[in-house]
Parts: C-alpha cells; sequence; structure tokens
C-alpha cells in the first residue's frame, strides 16, 4: 500500500479580517495541506502593499542579518515602537493579549482542519491558568511565545517553558534581539521541545550553529523574513531533521481571501534533497514533535 504523506503548516495566524477560514481550507486543499497549526492574531489587519521599494527594503534587510547583524539588528529593534509594528510606512498596532478564543472557535468549526497554539504573553496575570485551560482542549497542542513583539526578556518565560517541558509539549517562539536568547531555554530545560519561527530570526547564522547540537530545538521557515536561499542555507547549516514547514500567513497578503500557500512551500520542493527528506520537513517533522 502506498504511503500517504501528511503536509502539516506548523505556523498560521487565524485572522478572518484577511482570510477566511474556508478560503483558508481551500487554499489548503489545492496544495495538499492536510492540517494547519492556527495562531491568535498577533496585530491588526495588514495587507502589505506592491512595490519594488518595499521589495529592496526586504532584500537589504536580509543581507544584513545574514552578513551584518549589528546593523540588521538595529533596523529589527525598529520594526516595534509604542504598542505598534512599523512596516513599509504603515503602523499596525499590536495585540499584547492574545485571544486563543479566535483559535478555538477555528478549530471547533474545522476539527479536522486545524491545530491550535496557545499564544502568551507573560506580563499579564493568570498565565499559567489560561495555558493550562487551553491545553486542555482537544487539539490545542502547544504555547506561542513572541518576546520580540510584546516586549520581554526571554527569562520571562520561564514559568511556561516549566510546564511545556513537564507536559511534553512544544514551545514556539519569535526571538527579540536579546543577546543570545535562543541559548536560555534549552541550556535551563534541555527536555523542552522548541520551535525558533521565522528560521530563527533575528540571529540566523548565529542560531543554525547552536541549535545544530541542540536535540530537541528546531526552526520553521514561515513569513516573508524568509526567501527561498535563506531556506535552502538553514536546511544544509541544520539537516532536514531539524526543520519545520511554516507559512505564518495570513501575514505577506496583498489583498482580502487572496493567499498563496503554493510560494512558501515551493522554498522546501525547490530544495535538492531526495523527496523523503522533504516529506519530514513538510510534516513528518511537526507531527513527531506533537504526537
Amino acid at each position: 500500500m502506498e504511503e500517504i504523506h501528511i503536509i502539516v503548516d506548523s505556523h498560521f495566524h487565524v485572522d478572518e479580517t484577511m482570510l477566511t477560514l474556508e478560503k483558508m481550507i481551500e487554499g489548503m486543499e489545492k496544495n495538499n495541506i492536510t492540517k494547519t497549526a492556527l495562531i491568535a492574531p498577533m496585530n491588526d489587519t495588514m495587507f502589505e502593499p506592491e512595490s519594488s521599494f518595499q521589495h529592496y527594503l526586504q532584500r537589504l534587510f536580509r543581507v544584513l542579518i545574514l552578513n551584518a547583524p549589528q546593523i540588521g539588528l538595529k533596523i529589527y529593534d525598529g520594526l516595534v515602537k509604542d504598542g505598534y509594528l512599523k512596516l513599509y510606512g504603515n503602523s499596525y498596532k499590536i495585540f499584547f493579549q492574545p485571544n486563543n478564543d479566535i483559535v478555538a472557535d477555528a478549530i471547533t468549526r474545522f476539527p479536522d482542519r486545524f491545530l491550535g497554539w496557545v499564544a502568551v504573553n507573560p506580563l499579564f496575570p493568570n498565565l499559567i491558568e489560561e495555558v493550562d485551560f487551553y491545553l486542555r482542549k482537544p487539539s490545542f497542542i502547544g504555547v506561542k511565545a513572541h518576546p520580540f513583539m510584546h516586549g520581554y526578556s526571554i527569562k520571562e518565560l520561564e514559568p511556561i517553558a516549566a510546564i511545556c517541558e513537564s507536559k511534553g509539549v512544544p514551545m514556539i517562539i519569535h526571538l527579540s534581539s536579546e543577546k543570545e536568547s535562543y541559548k536560555y531555554l534549552p541550556e535551563n530545560f534541555p527536555k523542552l521541545k522548541l520551535i525558533y519561527a521565522h528560521g530563527g530570526l533575528p540571529f540566523w547564522k548565529k542560531l543554525w550553529k547552536y541549535v545544530k547540537d541542540q536535540p530537541n530545538v528546531f526552526v520553521d521557515t514561515s513569513s516573508d523574513y524568509l526567501n527561498p536561499f535563506i531556506v535552502k542555507m538553514a536546511v544544509e547549516t541544520l539537516g532536514y531533521r531539524k526543520v519545520l514547514f511554516g507559512c505564518d500567513g495570513p501575514y505577506g497578503m496583498k489583498k482580502f481571501n487572496e493567499y498563496d500557500y503554493s510560494e512558501k512551500k515551493s522554498w522546501i520542493e525547490a530544495i535538492q534533497i531526495p523527496d523523503i527528506q522533504k516529506e519530514y520537513i513538510l510534516g513528518k517533522n511537526f507531527l513527531g514533535l506533537i504526537e
């Protein structure tokens, strides 16, 4: 019997002001994506303008993070200011207290298609109770933290890391520029399953060198912060068992209900590695973390 290869998007936000769940599922079916792990929206509705200047800025940012990180990190820090995400001349309000009920409702509507991350901000009270509440719900598979947008030290995540480690569920983190913050949780919670979002932004090369020898630490391939070259570099550096497919949609969209799953998926498909290795990146690695 032919083996069925399951593709899972490990990183996608649910925001129906940008992309309805029905349209999301339509895109998943078109690209043979079985399930998507959803995260509550992190900021206001954010459609990106189509402009050559925008693409130039994205390329410059990537080059600086890779080759001149001191300058790249200063630009990175400047993207968040006074409670807003600043991109391409526009400002988008950051949601400091994520609404996980949005994810729970999506799972209730389409339980066969969606999984859920519990998004947290450790600066708010009742954190432990909230995490415990949602992780008891079917299809919630781990915790998402955003030190970058929410503006806290990685050390603030100690209580949540302890819970996730004890329960055997993963954490996914969008890192801030806090120096060597990517080392803190693996060194203090060595059994914690940890995913660094967007290839480990903003530390890419340094982080990959470190993560390569950490058995429980992974990166995902999500967002327009990355491109095919950077994803290929991450896979070549880390190996195919340390990388997880993700999109970070609906962010990056130009128009309502027009999200193209195929772009991020093609980044994996274009890498010159055996198909069986691509299957691990596209789903098997992630399923191994949550099953």
